[in-house]
């Protein structure tokens, strides 16, 4: 019995100091207490502490010591990591809004750069996208007129060296087409007495075609071929004697194979021309060629006219003659009255270039004498052969 309530009264002692530690660290807590006086009193109970958690019984007290209802220890315990959690809490929330903040402008200020980068070769892409298809549709709009027919009236006047175009006639018409698509040239000779309506003569039923130059110049004449061909005149040259030579000269003359054997007096000299046999021909040559009329008939001179024309055409659409064009058309703009444009001219270019097909052509006619003149009275067969053949599509075929 005694041991017994010496036990107890061990137990009781213990819990008495127990409860005098929890009173005193309380105390340290709110700082009530001295450091000297704390310091040992802290050390020794810390050895009693230790000495005393091996008995099972003061275990157990100590394990139940957190559960008093004074709960002085257990609210000092949790209030140093409540605040100490709160703080940690309440400092990190404002530091990750600031890293949140910051963060989230950078990615439109992204966007809008990316978009601002890529906003400039769209607009790139697209100016250059139309102005392909606007190339292409003006080289589509070029070459479709450049490859389209073309026909050219070639007006040779008989005015003489020296002489005034005014009043005078034409000794030779020449109308021909060209047709690029199909590599062909529609070559026509009017011979000039022929019988047709003149625009600028209407109180007369028909005359000579080579008086409508005469009446009213390149403008009546134009419209006599129109009347009698039914074709569409898109460009013109008129050629005189001194015209013709310096033209010949200036691109450095041509090659001519002789159609006919006869002789001609020149400017220069007398020219002597064999049948089959090719010439290189300076102007004063081609035109005494040109112009002979006298062993055979007027259709056959209107065809040596034409190959002289054939072959200026040929020299300036090859290579060596490539130079000379500019030269060329400005002298024909000065001096013969050209009228032919840059398309025109590409469109009779492609035409020679592909060595074309040249039919040649002729109004076929009889003698007529009317009121005791004489006429060339065309034959109905023959100009509408000729209508028919000229009357071309785009692609040189028959409408």
């Amino acid at each position: 019995m005694m041991k017994d309530e010496q036990h107890l009264s061990r137990v009781e002692r213990r819990k008495r100091e127990l409860e005098q530690q929890e009173i005193e660290s309380s105390r340290v807590d709110h700082g009530q207490a001295d450091e000297p006086s704390i310091h040992p009193q802290s050390e020794q109970q810390r050895e009693r502490v230790t000495r005393q958690s091996e008995h099972p019984f003061l275990n157990e007290q100590t394990k139940e010591s957190p559960r008093t209802k004074n709960g002085t220890a257990k609210s000092s315990r949790k209030r140093l990591p409540r605040v100490s959690l709160f703080s940690k809490r309440k400092s990190s929330r404002p530091t990750s809004r600031q890293t949140t903040r910051q963060s989230k402008p950078s990615t439109p200020a992204k966007r809008e750069t990316d978009h601002a980068s890529k906003q400039p070769t769209k607009r790139k892409r697209k100016w250059k996208g139309k102005a392909v298809l606007f190339l292409l549709a003006m080289l589509l709009i070029v070459g479709y007129f450049a490859t389209a027919p073309f026909t050219f009236l070639i007006m040779g006047s008989d005015a003489r060296v020296g002489e005034s175009l005014s009043g005078s006639r034409t000794d030779s018409l020449q109308l021909m087409e060209f047709v690029p698509r199909s590599g062909t040239v529609q070559n026509v000779s009017i011979p000039r007495d022929t019988y047709t309506a003149i625009p600028c003569e209407p109180e007369r039923e028909g005359d000579k075609i080579t008086h409508a130059f005469a009446f009213g110049g390149a403008e009546c004449t134009i419209g006599a071929v129109e009347g009698l061909t039914d074709a569409s005149v898109d460009g013109q040259v008129v050629i005189t004697f001194e015209s013709f030579m310096e033209l010949i000269d200036l691109i450095g003359g041509v090659n001519v194979t002789a159609t006919h054997s006869f002789s001609e007096k020149g400017f220069n000299q007398t020219y002597e021309y064999t049948e089959g046999v090719s010439y290189a021909m300076d102007g004063d040559m081609a035109l005494a060629y040109a112009r002979h009329r006298k062993s055979d008939t007027d259709g056959a001179r209107s065809n040596r006219q034409t190959e002289v024309m054939t072959a200026v055409a040929e020299k300036l659409a090859s290579p060596s003659g490539w130079t000379k064009i500019p030269a060329t058309y400005r002298f024909m703009k000065e001096e013969m009255g050209l009228e032919m444009n840059v398309l025109q001219m590409a469109s009779v270019g492609l035409t020679m270039i592909s060595n074309p097909e040249v039919n040649k052509m002729q109004v076929e006619g009889q003698d007529a004498y009317i009121n005791n003149v004489y006429y060339y009275e065309p034959l109905e067969e023959s100009v509408q052969a000729i209508r028919d053949a000229l009357d071309l599509s785009v692609w040189g075929t028959v409408r």
